[in-house]
């Protein structure tokens, strides 16, 4: 099938190169569109294959539950993953919020509610849990970028172990006293399919009113994380005294009990904070990692890392 109009199938990426605005001095560069093909490609050194897979099995498993944009295919090409998607023709909740009324306000949080919960009812099998992307590799959260490892891990101890000597791999001498904030890290919670981003930048929501959510984009930070991690993460990418953060995020993520929940978050903030102010001096970002199995038990998706042909049902060619 070629698309009306054409003669041929999605451009290559030699051509999504060449219209990229900041392809050079930007990484990640901006997702080029393509709006005569429905099409946004994302692509860059660090855009990872882990994306479309994760959204290919969101869509495969949830369908309509989780809008999430529609993968056509990827490609490697030069060390860079072009991943080609549907293009989403919305808003950003984040452009849109303050010409909301509250009862829309409240309506785009309760439709966050249940897509959330969705996600969240995705088990792991509970004799081979791991905390790790989708691929069972290691973490993709910006949190973690320059890290020289960031697991899998195998369980809720050995990660919330890792992540709480972070600091110490900047400032060697803390490393004789024992880490204040360790027992706020529960280890006896589940593991979630964790999305890892939830910024209101990240919400599509549809251009008419009544507006609903028609898509939740930038998947590239998902995984399986402890259960505490999308609510503080979701704090940590908002404003700290904004009504996104204090009013809104509550309605759709449950918090934990407040006087442990404040205690935890004051934690993460506090390490998030200074592995991202430190990791600005460090040059060792590891891109380790080949394809493993996806153990989870609503869905066993085989995923192996390397290029992967456009549907041609839908397009006709393959990319490049």
């Amino acid at each position: 099938m070629v698309i009306a109009g054409q003669k041929r199938g999605l451009p290559t990426p030699i051509e999504v190169i060449a219209l990229s605005k900041d392809f050079k001095t930007d990484p990640p560069p901006a997702p080029v569109k393509f709006d005569h093909l429905n099409l946004l490609v994302k692509f860059g050194s660090a855009v990872e294959i882990e994306e479309a897979l994760c959204l290919r099995m969101i869509r495969k498993t949830f369908c309509d539950k989780i809008p999430v944009p529609e993968v056509y295919g990827w490609k490697v090409h030069n060390g860079c993953v072009f991943i080609y998607m549907e293009l989403i023709r919305g808003d950003t909740l984040h452009d849109r919020w303050d010409s909301l009324s509250e009862a829309e306000k409240a309506s785009i949080c309760d439709q966050l509610q249940v897509i959330v919960s969705s996600l969240r009812q995705v088990e792991q099998d509970p004799k081979d849990p791991f905390i790790g992307s989708i691929a069972r590799q290691h973490l993709h959260d910006y949190v973690f970028e320059t890290m020289p490892w960031k697991g899998p891990f195998k369980n809720e101890r050995k990660f919330n172990d890792w992540f709480s000597s972070l600091p110490q791999h900047w400032l060697p001498e803390s490393r004789k006293y024992r880490d204040p904030y360790r027992d706020y890290l529960p280890d006896n919670g589940t593991i979630k399919l964790t999305h890892g981003d939830l910024h209101h930048g990240n919400i599509l929501i549809s251009p008419t009113r009544p507006p609903r959510i028609i898509a939740l984009i930038d998947w590239a930070h998902a995984g399986g994380y402890p259960e505490y991690w999308e609510y503080c993460k979701a704090l940590y990418t908002s404003h700290y005294e904004g009504e996104w953060r204090n009013v809104w995020i509550p309605k759709f993520l449950d918090p934990w009990e407040q006087y442990e929940l404040f205690r935890l978050n004051f934690m993460f903030d506090d390490i998030s904070h200074n592995l991202i102010m430190f990791s600005h001096e460090m040059n060792c970002y590891s891109t380790d990692g080949v394809g493993m199995l996806s153990h989870w038990k609503i869905i066993t998706y085989e995923i192996q890392l390397t290029s992967h042909p456009v549907d041609q049902s839908r397009f006709g060619s393959r990319v490049g």
